[in-house]
């Protein structure tokens, strides 16, 4: 729980602080998660900001917030959004600026290919453990859901569920 907890916290952080200045203040980011985002009501999102603040993943400067790690690369999938339990009750952080996301947190990395000519289903089940005829049932059932898109896209879509960086996967799913 930890793990996915500290990777909610940096989604949360990185998706705050898109585009804004190196600081915030207290009451921006509480409406910014409660009234732009929806992610949490609003006396709830200034006691996130508090607890987050608290548990040193938030670091003050004067009246302004800023994180307590460095965000680079750090990104969210479409649709995603954070528990809102996980931000009222955060575990501690005790590495300041020594987070930071190469790849995406939350997402399993592809192991060296041996055969790039391996079919994008075994390749999604190598990775998740998953059978191959389990992969290929819930892309089946993602094109029925979908109607008109192309195989490639539903199995990007599995291994995105699963938790796979799909970007690595592209080329092998579009043959």
């Amino acid at each position: 729980m930890p793990d996915k907890a500290a990777d909610d916290i940096l989604r949360v952080l990185a998706l705050t602080w898109r585009g804004v200045g190196k600081t915030l203040n207290r009451d921006a980011i509480a409406r910014s998660w409660s009234l732009d985002l929806q992610w949490l009501k609003p006396e709830e999102a200034e006691a996130a900001v508090g607890q987050l603040l608290e548990n040193n993943w938030l670091k003050k400067d004067g009246g302004e917030l800023s994180p307590n790690m460095k965000l680079k690369n750090i990104s969210a999938p479409l649709g995603w959004f954070p528990r809102p339990s996980i931000l009222l009750h955060p575990p501690p952080f005790n590495e300041p600026n020594e987070i930071t996301q190469e790849s995406g947190v939350g997402t399993a990395q592809l192991p060296p290919l041996d055969n790039i000519e391996k079919e994008p289903a075994d390749i999604i089940a190598e990775i998740t453990g998953l059978d191959k005829e389990e992969v290929l049932r819930r892309s089946k059932r993602k094109k029925r859901a979908l109607g008109c898109v192309e195989e490639w896209f539903c199995l990007a879509l599995v291994a995105r569920e699963q938790g796979i960086a799909v970007k690595p996967l592209i080329e092998s799913l579009r043959n």
